[in-house]
């Protein structure tokens, strides 16, 4: 395969520069996005950080107003919606395909992330400033999920997706409080429970009734008249 180009390998740094940034720092829909601070940054020309950008425009990611440039884009209740009908779909799929390989056990990681996430739910009730950890033991969770499908086009489709949410959910969080955790938490050690107790199918309703109490959850708290 051809070598990549410097343009190419420039412009994947300032991608993963931007979606760090979105990630990481949770930058509010609507904020505009600092082209020149991430030029400067990252010691390259604007150029190869425009490119980034524009990719992520056509990934719904971020927006363009005449007036700022590009922005962080603010979602709209019906795209969040099908992202979280996609999610469903996704990972309902790959508890199927599992339930069907009954010569294989759900892997111990599963249990060590729900007893993490509880001690995380506490320090993040005690420090906000780690609920970053929190969030990033779901993300694990849910991933560890999908692989149980087997299917790696099926755990990139779901990656892909998982960060678009995350984008879009990014900056307008619920406000953390012990129940939103701890119920989070129950949930996922009762999907953990029916699989290890070889209720499979109960494994796959229970996760379906989570991701549908987290998509009305989210899409309440996002229709809420801003002050």
């Amino acid at each position: 395969m051809p070598e990549p180009s410097l343009e190419e390998s420039l412009e994947s740094r300032a991608s993963r520069a931007i979606m760090e940034w979105l990630t990481k720092e949770n930058p509010a829909p609507g904020q505009a996005v600092p082209v020149r601070e991430f030029a400067r940054r990252l010691g390259m020309s604007r150029t190869p950080v425009r490119s980034a950008v524009g990719r992520l425009y056509e990934r719904g990611l971020l927006a363009y107003d005449a007036s700022v440039g590009f922005t962080v884009a603010i979602p709209s209740l019906s795209s969040l919606y099908e992202l979280f009908e996609l999610r469903l779909m996704l990972e309902s799929h790959a508890l199927r395909l599992f339930a069907e390989r009954t010569d294989r056990e759900p892997p111990a990681r599963l249990r060590e992330l729900v007893d993490e996430a509880e001690a995380l739910a506490a320090q993040a009730l005690a420090d906000p400033g780690r609920y970053t950890e929190f969030r990033e033991n779901d993300t694990r969770f849910h991933r560890e999920i999908v692989k149980l499908g087997s299917l790696p086009m099926l755990l990139e489709l779901h990656e892909d997706l998982h960060l678009s949410i995350h984008v879009t959910r990014a900056g307008m969080e619920a406000p953390i409080t012990a129940s939103r955790l701890n119920i989070a938490v129950e949930e996922h050690r009762a999907v953990v429970d029916a699989l290890e107790s070889g209720d499979r199918m109960r494994a796959r309703d229970l996760l379906e009734a989570h991701i549908l109490r987290v998509r009305d959850q989210t899409i309440a708290f996002l229709a809420r008249p801003r002050m």
